[in-house]
């Protein structure tokens, strides 16, 4: 359109409208610039993301929160009758708690061996979460239930690094977890344990298996992994 705007300026001398010229200077002028506050940005629509036809809303993150895992429950018992005996059957975990503020959450199940039983895996608050650890146990119905952490840090059972699992180890052979040898070596060469991990970090204390609780490695690396985004 501007093209054959600018190719009629030799038209002038006919009877051409005063309305050409300002089509001219619409389409020379710069639209001015237009300066969002905070408030203004904050208050602007999302954009969605178009992908194949499929729109996803872009949300915030949310931080990490602790999860556990209550063993053996008979599947009977329902998500909320989980969560209500938290409050009403634990006295020893929910005295002096304010529920209001607590969190607990049954995201989802895990089969168990027994078809009649699963492991409901919880969302819940960090106090909540030390007081269910230190207890190992809660009652559900007419069960006594094991608690498990359930741990978020991934070790490899080859290589004995973390962050990945065996599936996806680039290593060819096993490493001990007790010496931090390859299992082709000779069985009983040596037999005080040895962490590779702590040795590779530069930790003083590396007599230990490289999966033991004692782990320094293992608790930088799991203090990383519980970490909020």
């Amino acid at each position: 359109m501007a093209a054959e705007v600018s190719s009629t300026r030799h038209l002038r001398h006919f009877d051409v409208s005063e309305e050409l010229e300002e089509i001219r200077k619409a389409l020379k002028a710069k639209p001015a610039s237009r300066t969002m506050t905070d408030a203004g940005a904050a208050a602007k629509p999302k954009p969605l993301l178009k992908v194949r036809g499929t729109d996803f809303k872009i949300a915030k993150l949310e931080n990490n929160v602790p999860t556990v895992v209550f063993r053996d429950i008979v599947k009977v018992n329902l998500d909320e009758d989980t969560v209500r005996s938290l409050r009403t059957q634990n006295r020893h975990i929910s005295e002096g708690l304010d529920w209001d503020k607590e969190r607990a959450k049954v995201c989802y199940r895990r089969q168990a061996q027994n078809h009649l039983e699963c492991y409901p895996m919880l969302k819940v608050s960090t106090e909540l979460y030390n007081r269910l650890i230190k207890a190992s146990y809660v009652y559900v119905g007419l069960q006594r239930c094991p608690v498990w952490d359930q741990f978020p840090l991934i070790q490899c059972s080859r290589c004995s690094r973390f962050g990945h699992s065996k599936r996806y180890c680039k290593k060819v052979f096993d490493k001990c977890g007790h010496s931090g040898r390859a299992q082709s070596a000779t069985p009983g060469a040596q037999r005080t344990p040895k962490c590779i991990n702590c040795i590779k970090a530069g930790w003083e204390d590396t007599v230990h298996g490289t999966f033991s609780s004692e782990c320094g490695a293992r608790h930088k690396w799991n203090e990383l992994a519980r970490s909020k985004v």
